[in-house]
């Protein structure tokens, strides 16, 4: 799927490393890129990017694939926004003090050293994202959030069609927390709770 601002390209489906054990993160990873998988989500908070990391490496030099292949995402936490994380002893600084508008600029400085190939947000709103799209120097790439049928987020899905942002959804089948009824779905969609995947993936690919 390509990314807007000329920053590549990203794959349709990824694979979600939010592991708790480390042995098990390292061989779902090496299998998921067996598997196919090109892309691959990570977060600070998952605790795991160095078992992620070294799995990656393993499994690029065994299967002959080139990094260039690969996709990886990682996020920031939310008291992790500093544009300078680390103290004179290469520990992280946590500061909530720090805004998202100056985190936004820092990432784009990334940008422009070639650190990345593309910025984007994850679990936001969409009164949260447009002071920041509006902003922003280089705009988000990617807006990643839960979305499915009980959780649709048509507002920010629409708004990511109109600007040529990759609207990314996690869990979209729902979680185990997720209400599935089939009212919560007819409430969204004025569609039956049985029914409601197949709606969600055609509004999600529509044009």
């Amino acid at each position: 799927m390509p990314l807007s601002h000329r920053a590549g390209h990203i794959p349709v489906l990824g694979f979600g490393t939010r592991i708790p054990d480390a042995a098990a993160t390292i061989s779902a990873t090496r299998d998921a890129l067996e598997a196919g998988f090109r892309h691959f989500d990570c977060a600070e908070r998952y605790r795991n990017e160095r078992e992620v990391g070294e799995a990656l490496q393993a499994g690029l030099a065994a299967g002959g694939i080139a990094r260039e292949e690969i996709f990886v995402t990682s996020k920031l936490w939310n008291s992790n926004h500093r544009p300078d994380p680390l103290d004179q002893n290469g520990n992280i600084i946590y500061d909530r003090g720090v805004t998202l508008l100056e985190t936004w600029g820092a990432m784009e400085s990334l940008m422009d050293r070639g650190r990345c190939r593309a910025i984007g947000l994850s679990d936001i709103s969409l009164n949260e994202l447009l002071p920041i799209y509006e902003s922003a120097r280089i705009k988000p790439a990617v807006v990643q959030v839960e979305a499915h049928p009980y959780l649709p987020e048509t507002d920010l899905l629409e708004f990511c069609k109109e600007k040529d942002v990759v609207f990314l959804a996690f869990a979209p089948l729902g979680q185990l927390t997720t209400p599935r009824t089939a009212a919560r779905a007819r409430e969204n969609f004025n569609i039956s709770g049985s029914s409601g995947r197949c709606a969600r993936r055609n509004q999600s690919n529509s044009n």
